[in-house]
């Protein structure tokens, strides 16, 4: 990491109050779902794919359909699904059918994904230093149990899944309920982390520190063009960096 970067500079200068967290890909690890998932119905199909591609792609979409109404993804699905390249050359309705196969199934898998040991820990590590918050395109519902299981609940100040949520990322006011539990707040004692392309453009245009973390389905090469104040793979970069403050200290 570069150490010149204003927001390392901030972390060294223990600055920073709160950080926001996405949640599937960030915290949990939604890989092995995503991946049993689209082998599972593809293969089903017999349908030719790349299956790293693929899994960016209908990623990338599962972000959005998350969190939005069925009905509105029925009325938008054909401008959706169009960017999964494996199936360009499938019928818009066959499109529809396999793409909620995807996701039905992917549901039932991710209720047994885990955190990542690196998220784990960093949670553990550093409950006491930071303000916790969740802002996930998932339901709160779906949420809740991980933490519990993990037993981490109360470690958050705030989780805010798609429901509580007044608009969904990419939007900034995505972030409004984490803000709306102070009295008074400097935005830029915040940092953003996510996964996601829509983490970042959310974070930046609310107008805090973004942190790009190429655990989930988003490689670096994506999470890069978007921008964000520092790029890592894992939390365990995050949590060094914390450390060598205070070894520095």
């Amino acid at each position: 990491m570069n150490s010149d970067n204003e927001l390392t500079k901030r972390i060294q200068n223990g600055t920073i109050r709160g950080i926001i967290f996405d949640f599937d890909g960030t915290l949990l690890d939604i890989r092995e779902s995503l991946r049993t998932s689209i082998e599972e119905v593809f293969n089903e199909k017999q349908i030719n794919y790349d299956i790293e591609t693929t899994m960016q792609e209908i990623g990338a979409l599962m972000e959005i359909i998350q969190g939005t109404p069925l009905p509105k993804i029925i009325l938008e699905a054909f401008e959706l699904f169009k960017y999964i390249t494996s199936l360009h050359s499938i019928t818009f309705l066959k499109k529809l059918r396999i793409a909620t196969k995807i996701f039905t199934t992917y549901l039932t898998y991710a209720k047994e994904a885990s955190f990542y040991p690196e998220a784990e820990e960093f949670i553990r590590k550093f409950k006491k230093t930071y303000d916790f918050f969740i802002v996930s395109h998932n339901q709160t519902k779906n949420i809740i149990p991980h933490l519990e299981e993990n037993k981490v609940r109360s470690t958050f100040k705030g989780v805010f899944g798609a429901d509580l949520l007044p608009n969904l990322k990419p939007d900034p006011d995505a972030l409004t309920p984490v803000f709306e539990s102070y009295k008074s707040c400097n935005l830029k004692e915040f940092i953003m982390i996510g996964d996601m392309p829509s983490d970042i453009q959310a974070g930046r245009d609310a107008g805090v520190w973004t942190v790009g973390v190429a655990s989930g389905v988003s490689n670096k090469e994506i999470l890069a063009d978007f921008k964000p104040d520092l790029l890592i793979d894992s939390l365990d970069e995050l949590k060094r960096l914390i450390e060598n403050k205070r070894i520095s200290n």
